[in-house]
């Protein structure tokens, strides 16, 4: 066999190969002194492009019959390298077709990193979605937390079962917090919905959309047919994209948020009672500490609010975490939104209920409302997404 791949030597690519391995074992969490290995988002997207520089040179590789020999000694390169008795442990999967999806194969090495910190998995979801990586960043996501929340459950029994013996009454007043695997659940639903490819479809088209001045961007969503095939279905999905033009500048931001919330023992009505603390700091006009909103988000919040003005309830046809990011608390549209979640805890018969629970807060654990009371909660109080501190 003769290598005749252009582009790079077989003892070139030998040479990277093994470089390549190397990086693999420090994205499985340790030095080779047993020193855990650090991550930062720079060197989680160095990484990706080694696995990018694999995967292209494989699919030119594999796109000519021209190079056939050079795939078969590509095979033979990785063969020889693993037949040697020091091969690290946990390579064994390495071959021509994991490097043909080198960059999934490193965040697979990142993600299943047990040292993995909240600082570095943000680092590495920072990484993925800047260079354009989502389409196995969410399922190796929920992969993860699958794990860690079976291993956060034991976790939370155990430091349940020491607090029940030193007091017999749990929280008081028989309330009980949100269950682990139900906020992981609304997590990753969250953060699921920001990577998702049509979202970032839409957060691009938003860009480029209100760059325009108002009267301009205005005509263009006059206009708009967007995917949906009925009136009110567009109308639903105009106002989504209103919604991410407010955020298309905090994107990385409000996904590293997400990510950085951990499991808290608390209830709907706790999450409740601080949201409607927020809404009196609001009435009373106190600001101090809230970004300052550039002129751009502050018009499509005026129009989403003249356009919701009689027609808030369409909001909960849209994702819960991307109202809660969207919408600051001054804003009259919080107040609004925040007013049709109200009605529905407050059973208001005037009300579409969404869910089926009774009217008292402590019934709503694993339902629509809780979920969106829970997302207000991580924004705006855990996150302080639209605050400076």
């Amino acid at each position: 066999m003769v290598w005749n791949y252009p582009e790079i030597s077989k003892e070139d690519f030998t040479k990277l190969l093994k470089g390549f391995v190397d990086l693999l074992i420090l994205a499985s969490g340790f030095q080779s002194s047993g020193v855990p290995a650090h991550w930062d988002a720079e060197n989680c997207r160095k990484a990706l492009q080694w696995g990018l520089f694999f995967e292209n040179m494989l699919r030119s590789i594999n796109s000519s019959e021209t190079f056939g020999e050079s795939a078969r000694e590509v095979e033979e390169a990785i063969s020889e390298m693993k037949s040697n008795p020091l091969f690290p442990k946990g390579m064994e999967n390495l071959s021509s077709d994991t490097l043909s999806k080198g960059r999934e194969f490193v965040l697979e090495h990142l993600m299943n990193n047990s040292t993995l910190k909240d600082t570095q998995l943000q680092a590495v979801l920072v990484a993925a979605v800047e260079s354009g990586i989502i389409d196995v960043i969410d399922g190796k996501l929920s992969e993860r937390q699958a794990v860690v929340s079976r291993v956060s459950a034991l976790e939370t029994g155990l430091n349940i079962l020491s607090k029940q013996d030193k007091d017999t009454t749990l929280l008081g007043g028989g309330q009980q917090p949100i269950e682990l695997v139900t906020w992981n659940k609304w997590q990753s639903k969250g953060l699921s919905y920001f990577l998702r490819k049509r979202t970032l479809r839409l957060v691009s088209g938003a860009r480029l959309i209100f760059s325009a001045p108002i009267a301009q961007w205005a005509e263009v969503l006059r206009r708009l047919h967007v995917s949906a095939e009925n009136k009110e279905d567009i109308f639903v999905e105009k106002i989504e994209l209103l919604l991410l033009g407010c955020v298309t500048s905090r994107w990385t931001h409000l996904i590293e948020g997400i990510m950085s919330v951990s499991y808290k023992t608390v209830t709907v009505s706790e999450q409740y009672e601080k949201l409607c603390k927020l809404l009196l700091q609001r009435s009373k006009g106190l600001k101090q500490n809230e970004i300052a909103l550039t002129s751009k988000v502050e018009e499509i919040l005026e129009h989403l609010t003249d356009i919701l003005k009689n027609r808030s309830h369409h909001l909960w046809k849209l994702p819960s975490a991307l109202i809660a990011a969207a919408i600051p608390p001054w804003s009259p549209l919080f107040g609004l939104y925040f007013g049709e979640i109200e009605k529905q805890l407050k059973l208001n018969l005037s009300a579409t209920r969404c869910c089926s629970c009774d009217k008292d807060l402590n019934e709503h654990k694993d339902c629509e409302l809780a979920e969106r009371v829970w997302c207000l909660y991580v924004f705006h109080i855990l996150c302080r997404c639209h605050q400076t501190i």
